[in-house]
C-alpha cells in the first residue's frame, strides 16, 4: 500500500468506512496522482472547512445529515461529523456518491 491518507497530522480526527477505503484504493490504484490531490484536500478541509474550493455543503440522505466536499470537478468525498471528528463515507463522482 502506498503512504498511508490516515497518517495526516490533521487538526481534525478523521477515520473512514470500509466501502469508502475501498474505493479510495481502486481509485488511486487507478491514478496515483489522485491521492495527493485528495490528502491534500482533506488537509485543506481539517484547517479551513468553509474554503470555497472544497464547496461544502449538507446533504439530506435517507433522513441522515451528510456533507460533501469536493476534491476536483469530477470527484467528491462524503462524510458525516461524529463527536471524534468527521466519518468518511463515500468517494467517487456526482452520480455515484448522490
Amino acid at each position: 500500500m502506498t503512504e498511508s491518507l490516515w497518517s495526516l497530522n490533521l487538526i481534525m480526527i478523521i477515520k473512514q468506512s470500509p466501502d469508502f477505503v475501498k474505493k479510495y484504493k481502486k481509485l488511486i490504484s487507478k491514478n496515483s496522482l489522485l491521492q495527493i490531490k485528495i490528502r491534500s484536500k482533506l488537509k485543506l478541509f481539517s484547517l479551513n472547512k468553509n474554503h470555497n474550493s472544497l464547496r461544502l455543503h449538507k446533504i439530506k440522505s435517507n433522513g441522515v445529515d451528510m456533507w460533501s466536499i469536493s476534491i476536483d470537478m469530477g470527484l467528491r468525498i462524503m462524510f458525516v461529523y461524529r463527536d471524534y471528528g468527521i466519518l468518511l463515507i463515500n468517494i467517487g463522482g456526482h452520480d455515484e456518491v448522490y
